[in-house]
């Protein structure tokens, strides 16, 4: 009788944490962008096994507004993830915009790299977000 108790409460513990696991992996939902000098959100959605990323960002200095929308980036312009539960990269050759976003806990860090004129002249959606909702 102990033996399954220490089994079955093995199994529980795994369980739990698997659960967990689960649960830190999850990146839907809206990001409040917390760069200095802007404003604006990152929506994050699952769309068929991939994600699509919608940003919408101003600068309070000039007003510059970036707005769009893109998807995963394809595996044949070097996306693909490293584990299916986490968008690595974004943007497509078609946008003009490639991203990488890192995520620790309720954060994310955008690295962004782009030919310029998605934006407009002072558009950015680089940087330090924090998630919001689901």
């Amino acid at each position: 009788m102990k033996k399954y108790c220490i089994v079955l409460t093995l199994f529980l513990f795994a369980l739990a944490t698997t659960a967990s696991l689960s649960y830190a992996l999850d990146v839907e939902g809206t990001y409040k962008y917390l760069e200095k000098g802007y404003s604006g959100t990152m929506t994050i959605s699952r769309m068929g096994p991939g994600f699509t990323f919608k940003f919408t960002t101003e600068s309070l200095s000039n007003g510059q507004m970036c707005d769009f929308e893109t998807y995963e980036t394809p595996m044949d312009e070097g996306g693909g993830r490293v584990d299916d539960e986490l968008p690595a990269m974004g943007g497509t050759a078609e946008d003009g915009i490639k991203f990488k976003i890192a995520f620790k806990g309720k954060e994310a860090m955008v690295d962004m790299e782009s030919k310029g004129d998605e934006c407009g002249m002072s558009g950015y959606f680089g940087g330090k977000y924090v998630k919001t909702s689901e």
